[in-house]
């Protein structure tokens, strides 16, 4: 079972030798800045050296200020270059999946709903169309979603292999108003990949698995009982956490598999 790790573009290029040499899958984060300065060469050379080491990588797309379904224009056409920009990357070095943020909140986009919808397909559809091209998978996240009903419609409208969910449990446990079972089976069955971090409810710390209120043992056991396989990130934010981390995830993997 390959666990990947969050981890930033420039982190990578400068540490790409240690992080190697520790074995670690990374989840790619490409920010806005990061995206400004790379260069196609240095993004090859990364995923040649995690290809000769025999390693796993995935990419994460930007999100902040960005607005998918942005119904000013000139908005959404500059998230759409951010987001052409990193297909363009993954069309370099074809990593297992490229995970994006929707963006949609029922606060601000409710009352606005069928305008963001709208804004949403003529984003996306364009960039999946791509995405079948180069053989790529991408993955919508949930962020302030407080249900499954918006992705889901929004992924049946786009209806596509090439385009599948990413459940994040951190932000599940901050805004969701549906239990995690009712999200697995509204959308397990596109589920590409799961983010795995955990906090109090309150804020989105982004601690170890287990140091915080989700129900991981349950989770875990519900995916192994629908034969459920997506890939998994570990996203904490602090280098220190993350062999615990991985400790107490491998443990939950093991345990959903001896049961």
């Amino acid at each position: 079972m390959i666990i990947h790790i969050t981890a930033p573009y420039d982190m990578l290029i400068q540490r790409h030798d240690e992080i190697i040499g520790r074995g670690v899958n990374p989840e790619i984060y490409f920010s806005s800045t990061a995206l400004d300065t790379c260069q196609d060469a240095d993004v090859r050379r990364l995923g040649d050296a995690f290809k000769k080491a025999g390693l796993s990588y995935t990419f994460h797309a930007p999100f902040m200020d960005l607005a998918p379904g942005g119904v000013d224009s000139k908005i959404r056409r500059a998230t759409q270059e951010r987001l052409e920009h990193v297909l363009h990357l993954a069309g370099l070095i074809r990593p297992k999946a490229v995970v994006l943020h929707p963006e949609y909140e029922e606060w601000r986009h409710g009352e606005a709903f069928d305008l963001w919808f709208q804004g949403s397909l003529e984003m996306w559809i364009p960039l999946v169309k791509e995405a079948e091209k180069l053989g790529v998978t991408l993955a919508l996240e949930n962020v302030f979603d407080e249900g499954p009903e918006v992705l889901k419609k929004l992924l049946e409208k786009i209806n596509s292999p090439r385009c599948g969910f990413c459940f994040d449990t951190g932000h599940w446990l901050i805004f969701s108003r549906k239990r995690w079972e009712e999200w697995i089976e509204a959308l397990g069955s596109r589920l590409v990949e799961v983010h795995l971090h955990d906090n109090m409810g309150k804020k989105d710390q982004h601690l170890p698995p287990g140091d915080g209120k989700f129900d991981f043992t349950g989770f875990f056991r519900l995916l192994w009982a629908q034969h459920l396989s997506p890939l998994y990130t570990i996203e904490v934010h602090e280098e220190e956490d993350l062999p615990r981390s991985l400790e107490a995830v491998r443990g939950y993997i093991e345990g959903m598999k001896g049961e």
